[in-house]
């Protein structure tokens, strides 16, 4: 029996900050503010805040599940998922980075925004086969 995981809920914290931090990137390209620039920016670095404690989470519930003896199928699913969710968390940290060394890179933080954001949704898609699969 799976029972209740941490993990999902959790993950709600961090994709939040980083799609609303999108929404501001792109209201600051539309409309250059330091209002704007400024959000995204504390929106990116408290997702980056957040993101260890939905990554031990993800560790305690896939410690517990194999011990429950889940089959391959999760454990394939979950690699991909747990791939793309290292490789969003990455381009969050390389968009903070930017963000502070050059400030009024707009262009260059939107899209990296963006490119975190369509891996965040492949992390959500096989997060949900993960789950299927229990």
């Amino acid at each position: 029996m799976v029972g209740y995981l941490l993990h999902p809920p959790v993950t709600d914290f961090p994709i939040a900050l980083w799609i609303t931090a999108l929404l501001f990137d792109v209201l600051n390209w539309r409309r250059p503010t330091e209002l704007y620039r400024s959000m995204a920016t504390w929106l990116v670095a408290l997702g980056l805040l957040a993101a260890p404690v939905a990554l031990a989470t993800a560790f305690y519930d896939f410690a517990r599940l194999q011990r429950e003896g889940v089959g391959s199928a999760f454990l394939a699913r979950h690699t991909v998922h747990s791939t793309l969710a290292y490789g969003a968390t990455a381009v969050y940290a390389v968009n903070l980075v930017v963000r502070l060394k050059v400030p009024r890179a707009r262009v260059a933080a939107l899209l990296l925004s963006a490119a975190g954001a369509v891996l965040l949704i492949l992390v959500g898609y096989f997060g949900n086969q993960v789950r299927q699969v229990m």
